[in-house]
Formats: C-alpha cells, structure tokens, sequence
C-alpha cells in the first residue's frame, strides 16, 4: 500500500544554514569570479608598455650607489606605477579610438599583424631593456667614485633587479586579489540589491576590507614590531661602553640621571667626552675638563620633567659659569653627532658645556611617520627653558649661547624659533646639518635666495650672517665662486651645513610631481650629472637613497665629519688655520676612523 503525498510524515523544520544563505548558483557564480579575476585576466600590453618604460628610468642613477635591496626598492615601485600609469592611458586611448569618426581608424589588424607587432614589440622591449640596465649599471660604478666608495658588482644589481620584478608581480597579485574582492561583493549583492546599490556596496564593501587588511599588516604588526626592536635597543646595556668616571658628565659620579635610564644613544654620547689630557695634547695649550649633560626618556615622566631634569644637571655641574653652552636637539633616538661634539670641546679647550634629552626611542623615520610634533616640541621646550636661565644671569656673565642639530635634529631644534630673525636675536650662532627639506625656515631661506645661486647653496644677504656650507671652502665665498667673496662674517653666526649628495636635505613629498631647482641647476662636486627628475619614480629613488646616507664616507651623504670641525670654528669665531688638523686627527683617533 502506497502512502500518498497527504500521508506522508513532514520532516522538522532546521535552522537555515550555509546552503540557504548562499544558494548552489550563487556560490558556482563566486568561484567562476574569484577564477576569472585571479588567473584569466590578462596582462595589459599598454600596462606592460608603462612598466618597462618606468624600468628604464628606474635604472637611471640618484644620489648615492644602490645596494641590491634598494634596487629592489626602486626597481619594483617604479614599475608598478608604470604599469598603472600604462593601463590608465591605454583605456584613455581606446575610448578616444572608439570615438573617431572614420570607421576603417577603428578597424582591428589581422591576426598576421597582430604577431608581428606582438613579436617585433617585444623584440625592441628586450633590447631596450637590455641596454638600459647595462647603462645603469655602469652609472652605478660612477656614483661610487664620486662619493669615495667601493663599486658594487653587477651580481649586487642582478640580484636587486629580480626582486623589483618580484615586487611587482606581488603587487599585481594584490591588485587582482582587491579585483576579486569587488567581483565577489558584486555577486553577493545582486540577488538583493539594484544595479546602483550594488555597485556602491561592492566599493564601500572592497575598501573597508582594504583598509581592515592594511591596518592588520602596517600598524598591526609591521610598526609593532618596529617599535618593540626600538624599544629593546633603547634599553640595551652595550659592553663595549663604560661609565663615566667624571662628575662633569650625566651618568657619572653624583649625577641626578642613573646611568641605566639615560638609553642607549645617551649613554654612548656621556662615555664619548674628551678628556683634559686629549684635548691639551691636541690644542697644545692648557684644557679643563667639558660638561655633557643628558637627560633620557622615562615612562614615569613627562617631556617637561624631562627638560627640568636637564636644567638640574647644568645646575649640579655649574655649567652656567663655563664660556660656551651649546644646547643640542638629537634625532629620534636621541642621537647627536659626536664630531660636532667633539670640535666643541676641543676648539673651547674644554671651556664648554653641551645639553640634550631624549624624547623618543624610534628612529627619525618611524617619528617622521608616527609623530613629527613631538621632536618640535622637545626643541622649543629645552631652548626655552635654558634661554630664560640665561636671560636671568647678568649679562657680563652669560656663556655664550649656541644651538645645533642634525637630520630630524634640526628640524626639531628650528622649531624653537618662530621665524629666522628670531633665530638671529636669541643665540650667539647655530649649525645645522643635514636639514630635511621639510624644515619651514630652511625652505623660506631657500626661497629667498640671491638669484643666480643655486639651492645647494643658497646665498642670504650676501653671507652677512647666514651661510650655507656644501665644504669648508664655503665659508668664506659663494659656491664655485658665483659672486664675490664674502666679507666678515658678523655675530651672531649661522651655519647650514649640507652635501649635494644627502638624500635627506633633498627629499620631500613635491618631488613626487614637481621637478626641484636643485636638479634643474646640476650642481654639486659629487652628484652625476645624469641625475635627471620623473613624476613618482625620482621620488622613491631619493627615498631609497636614504636609510644608508650616513653609511657613506665622510663628506658625501649624510656623513657629516671632519668638515664640522672648521665650522665650528667659523661660528665660534676662532681662526683654525694652526690647528686644524692636530684636532681632526684626535677626533678621528677617539671615534677609532684611524
């Protein structure tokens, strides 16, 4: 006996599952998406067109001789843009195409022509490509001369060359994975939707997840991880360097700063003062003992504590009562330049005291990223505080007072001042290496300079009392002697020091799109002169340029050394001509060059 339709037992009702909310169609329609996007699209020729035309430039040479990695770099960014830049055009032209108004302009080749054009296309590409790396290859060997270091061989280049290309097949992975990622929102969203509700929930829906995605990988775990390894290295307790035994010097005996919190970069600065004996055996002439002082950054204090320690240092080692005060803005890890230091205590005879904090314990790039006012902050903080101890004191008794940075230093250290002739009313001089040109008083100086001379180095009101210095000769007349020599050079003195060569000084954001005098001019000693300029990719060649700018020999780069020495003197006011090179040579022996 059969049992009919009305007999037979109906099943429980279930919970709706996977299979309800993402019906067979709909689900077979993803995959064919996630399929099509990911492995069947192909490559656009105009694409492939921009992506070898950017590696062409993209070999072309910057500032400074590239490591593999920085080839890499280069090579990789640039040919992505090229290739976006190539598609974007290539669409542009097939819709001007489709709009002639002669039809046989719009007739398709025959599938002859079409291999012969692919062929021959990809002929010339080769040979080009070929040629141009070679050229750049060799540009590479002449970078190296120009800056006084060892040629890279073309292994370092090869090697680099692939991993660009690596790079950019990662990135058009990525692109098509956001690609696939839309696809899939479109597909979700139909069923339910109208045309336009799709199409605005697939794009709003593809950039959350872009962004979820962006901030878990670079704020999540990239810049954790940076922050944890610059934390660590702050606390690092290195071997190599030893207390000081001075009580003029923080961390030494009687000090109010433990040696062990004044972080890495300070405790390498206190143990590196000269001693009596160094500076008198150098100078030939009786010395005294300099003051360092420093103040590191502590989480159970605030950046105003921080600056009142400093002033409780000078106070415990009387530095008020010596001839010179320098007040020092460091980088981001606290770090200052010890030949600038240096070339201090030895051209006062020890007469001296220099003072600096640490307000962070990143590097000058994560600060530049994370937190530029911060640095700014710091700078205008200590200045202020000291410069008003100053103004207390009588003025027959006052050292004579002086500031100073370097890289995210000096940025950090101008901003203590609200314009330059304010700079010029509050201390006796300045120096400033190696300012990033995002600095807003060196960009205004910059600006205004005499025409005819060039940005490397721009000549204010003749020289009166600012002076920019590519090398020593610099001091005393133009660069390459554009105009006359200069006349006394009047106190309060100010010096701004920076090589042709330093990707720092001369990168920025404009770059990007703007063409800078500096590469119109093709000034500089120690530039190429097939240093050229191209929207993007000049950019990140200069940005390349920078993480190992100070690695480079002393002169070039961002390496500022022996030349700190005869600009002191100069801002000092000292005649150098006797003794310069006993103190270079005695500095050089203490930082262990020799």
């Amino acid at each position: 006996m059969r049992i009919g339709p009305a007999l037979r037992p109906r099943r429980a009702p279930s919970l709706p599952g996977l299979a309800d909310l993402a019906p067979r169609r709909i689900r077979r329609r993803i995959g064919h998406a996630a399929r099509q996007v990911a492995t069947r699209t192909p490559l656009s020729a105009s694409g492939f067109l921009g992506a070898s035309m950017a590696g062409w430039i993209a070999t072309s040479p910057s500032l400074l001789p590239r490591t593999w990695w920085m080839w890499a770099l280069n090579y990789g960014l640039s040919t992505t843009y090229g290739y976006a830049s190539g598609v974007g055009l290539g669409r542009v032209g097939r819709l001007l195409v489709r709009r002639l108004p002669h039809p046989a302009a719009r007739r398709p080749l025959t599938p002859r022509g079409r291999e012969v054009l692919r062929w021959g296309g990809a002929a010339a590409l080769t040979a080009i490509t070929a040629y141009s790396w070679t050229r750049g290859a060799m540009r590479q060997r002449e970078i190296s001369v120009l800056v006084e270091q060892e040629p890279k061989n073309l292994a370092t280049h090869a090697v680099g060359t692939a991993a660009g290309l690596g790079m950019f097949a990662g990135a058009l992975l990525a692109v098509r994975a956001v690609g696939t990622t839309a696809r899939l929102y479109r597909v979700l969203l139909r069923p339910y939707l109208p045309p336009l509700g799709v199409g605005v929930g697939s794009v709003a829906l593809t950039g959350a997840t872009l962004a979820l995605v962006t901030d878990r990988l670079v704020r999540g775990t990239l810049l954790e991880r940076m922050i944890e390894k610059a934390e660590a290295a702050n606390r690092l307790l290195s071997p190599d360097l030893r207390r000081p035994t001075s009580a003029l010097v923080s961390g030494g005996p009687g000090s109010l700063e433990a040696w062990e919190a004044l972080g890495a970069a300070g405790r390498r600065i206190v143990s590196a003062v000269a001693s009596e004996r160094a500076i008198s055996r150098a100078t030939e002439a009786p010395a005294i003992p300099p003051i360092r002082v420093y103040a590191g950054k502590r989480s159970d204090r605030s950046l105003e504590q921080t600056v009142q320690a400093v002033l409780a240092e000078l106070d415990r080692t009387r530095a008020w009562e010596r001839e010179v005060l320098v007040v020092f803005t460091g980088t981001g890890t606290g770090w200052l330049q010890e030949w600038s230091l240096s070339s201090i205590e030895f051209l006062t005879g020890g007469d001296c005291a220099t003072a600096s904090l640490q307000y962070s314990a990143y590097s000058s790039a994560l600060n530049y990223v994370l937190d530029r006012r911060t640095p700014q902050r710091a700078g205008r903080l200590l200045f202020e505080a000291v410069h008003a101890r100053l103004q207390a004191m009588d003025p027959a008794e006052r050292p004579r007072f002086y500031v100073a940075g370097e890289s995210l230093g000096s940025f950090a250290g101008q901003a203590a001042f609200d314009d330059v002739d304010q700079m010029l009313e509050r201390v006796d001089g300045a120096v400033w290496t190696g300012t990033p040109g995002f600095t807003p008083h060196w960009r205004e100086l910059t600006s205004s300079r005499r025409a005819g001379t060039p940005e490397i180095a721009p000549v204010v009101d003749e020289g009166e009392h600012i002076r920019f210095v590519t090398e020593p000769a610099d001091l005393q007349r133009p660069f390459r002697g554009i105009g006359p020599a200069f006349g006394p050079w009047r106190a309060p003195r100010i010096a701004y020091v920076q090589h042709a060569s330093d990707p720092v000084v001369w990168w920025k954001p404009s770059l990007l799109v703007r063409r800078p005098d500096w590469l119109h001019e093709r000034a500089g000693r120690d530039v190429a002169a097939a240093v050229g300029w191209a929207p993007w990719i000049t950019f990140w060649q200069i940005a390349a340029d920078m993480p190992l700018s100070g690695e480079v020999a002393g002169g070039h780069g961002h390496s500022y050394h022996e030349e700190l020495v005869q600009v002191w003197a100069g801002v000092l006011g000292m005649d150098l001509e006797e003794d310069r090179s006993r103190i270079v040579r005695a500095i050089r022996r203490r930082m262990g060059v020799d």
